[in-house]
């Protein structure tokens, strides 16, 4: 599998930098993360439109706000662990309620954040920023996903949340592919099982469809980026097609990306659904590699899910 040659927040600070020369109203802001977000390539280029809020997330989402109420575009920036659970209440009432047109970047998402710990890494994330009003939601799988979507959301008016973690991905797809709202791609056809990934982890279901294939098993890989709007339509194609799904994400399974595929089967084409991703725990701090070692969330884990769940009777 080829990786690219750039870490995500370095594409992130790059894209920023390159959406800031197009349009006069974006604003970056920032919570003493810059050099670590990298915006602090945005803040030499745009210092007169870079905001340093310092470490109160809590202020700088309400000043975000109230920015987009006077016809900004503010890309507050902070790590996602800040952005779901500090400034919480605040994102709520002065920008879900509202519908205001801010972008939320979750920095080091997930198991990304390595050695910081439960502090600095999030698992929950993608379940509580989902289910605020009006919220958006994206987990990119590379960074081309990423500079697409980044572009994407600039032509939506509301808000946005949406992850950069802190890695260096594998090159999901050959030639890029323009994201679309409630979109989902087919990486790979197969017929005996679906692997529904998001972000980082498509990658992840790739290497596990491989490892299928060695053993005669057939699975169907797609990529979700998408996760709020969500595409339901192909959803249901590929649990007609196979009948059994397995979904796998860099969060929690509680609430997160697994339980957002869950309410589409259950209200349009229920079948045996297995969520892979962080159980009932907290972060250690540890490497990446370890983390999704110790979490189960590597390819051969996945494999062994699949093929579990191939054995379970279908609830058809």
């Amino acid at each position: 599998m080829k990786f690219d040659n750039e870490s995500m927040r370095e594409v992130f600070g790059k894209t920023l930098v390159e959406l800031g020369e197009k349009h006069d109203a974006l604003i970056v802001m920032d919570a003493d993360l810059n050099t670590s977000t990298r915006t602090v390539l945005f803040k030499k280029r745009f210092p007169d439109r870079f905001v340093q809020c310092g470490i109160a997330e809590g202020n700088m989402f309400g000043v975000a706000g109230g920015l987009s109420y006077a016809g900004f575009v503010p890309f507050p920036v902070t790590f996602a662990a800040f952005a779901s659970r500090k400034a919480l209440d605040v994102i709520f009432m002065n920008i879900c309620c509202p519908k205001l047109n801010v972008k939320i970047p979750g920095c080091y998402a997930g198991v990304t954040a390595g050695e910081g710990g439960p502090s600095h890494n999030s698992a929950e994330d993608i379940a509580i920023m989902r289910s605020l009003p009006h919220m958006r939601v994206i987990d990119p799988g590379d960074n081309n996903e990423l500079r697409s979507a980044m572009n994407e959301m600039m032509a939506y008016d509301g808000p946005v949340y949406f992850r950069v973690p802190k890695v260096i991905p594998p090159l999901l797809m050959e030639e890029m592919q323009a994201f679309r709202w409630a979109k989902g791609i087919v990486i790979r056809e197969g017929t005996d099982v679906s692997l529904i990934g998001t972000g980082i982890m498509t990658s992840i279901c790739v290497k596990a469809a491989e490892f299928l294939e060695a053993e005669g098993i057939h699975a169907e890989v797609i990529h979700m980026p998408s996760i709020k709007p969500i595409d339901e339509d192909l959803i249901v194609k590929t649990a007609k097609k196979t009948g059994r799904i397995v979904t796998v994400e860099n969060g929690s399974v509680y609430g997160g990306f697994g339980s957002a595929v869950a309410e589409v089967l259950v209200e349009k084409y229920p079948v045996k659904l297995d969520a892979v991703g962080i159980k009932d725990s907290t972060f250690g701090s540890a490497p990446i590699r370890d983390l999704l070692i110790h979490h189960k969330l590597t390819p051969k884990d996945v494999a062994e899910r699949a093929k579990n769940i191939l054995h379970a009777k279908n609830v058809q």
